[in-house]
């Protein structure tokens, strides 16, 4: 899908995200303070965080699928490239003007692995971990207390350094916007980008419906999981 722009003809503006890749982003937004919420700011909501902890898996999971099985900017394929093309975008960083990439640049896809593996290591340490008081994790009676307190170590470490993660998220986000003069929110919002003087791609979306398929069989084998365990 593609439109015009009527105050620059030179300028189209194209659809690049799916629907299903907007919601799991600010869904992942959203539960990452609601999981960092409930621990840091209350002393009773393990619930909520343990059930925030099991959404955020649930999305991890199905936006692996999503990027086997989803739109061509959702594809792993089409972002995850080599060393070489990597380092040659990462020397073209401190040139000032807009971008026109099409969905997550080198740089970008290797941050959204990173970042998917620490949020898969997070939710599955969780599943086995114990506050060392009255709440355990639904996993934690599959494995000793030793190994359930180190896992539990690790969930409370790994989550630190998912902050940090984060926070270079943020930073890479404002450095586009304010110094490379590329807006990286809005799309991510409306789905839309504009672009400028190149012959659009030809991008493939994924139904929704298919999305929704795959989320729901996701639910409901973690749900399965947490609760038959």
């Amino acid at each position: 899908m593609q439109q015009e722009n009527q105050t620059n003809p030179n300028i189209q503006t194209i659809k690049i995200w799916d629907l299903p890749t907007r919601l799991f982003h600010w869904s992942l937004v959203i539960l990452l303070g609601v999981s960092w919420a409930s621990i840091e700011l209350s002393d009773n909501a393990f619930n909520i965080h343990e059930y925030s902890g099991y959404t955020i898996l649930s999305l991890v999971i199905f936006r692996v699928l999503w990027g086997i099985f989803g739109s061509t900017t959702s594809r792993f394929r089409t972002f995850i490239r080599g060393l070489q093309p990597t380092i040659a975008y990462a020397k073209t960083l401190l040139q000032s003007k807009p971008g026109n990439q099409i969905g997550h640049n080198p740089l970008g896809g290797w941050m959204v692995l990173l970042m998917l593996g620490f949020l898969l290591f997070q939710a599955v340490t969780g599943l086995f971990s114990n506050d060392d008081v009255s709440s355990e994790g639904p996993l934690a009676h599959w494995i000793s207390k030793d190994i359930s307190d180190i896992l539990s170590g690790l969930h409370h470490e790994s989550f630190d350094i998912l902050l940090v993660i984060v926070g270079l998220h943020i930073a890479a986000v404002l450095f586009y916007r304010f110094f490379k003069r590329d807006n990286l929110i809005t799309p991510l919002i409306t789905g839309f980008k504009p672009l400028a003087g190149e012959t659009p791609p030809k991008l493939r979306f994924t139904s929704n419906w298919i999305a929704l398929l795959l989320f729901g069989i996701v639910i409901a084998g973690v749900a399965l999981l947490v609760t038959k365990a």
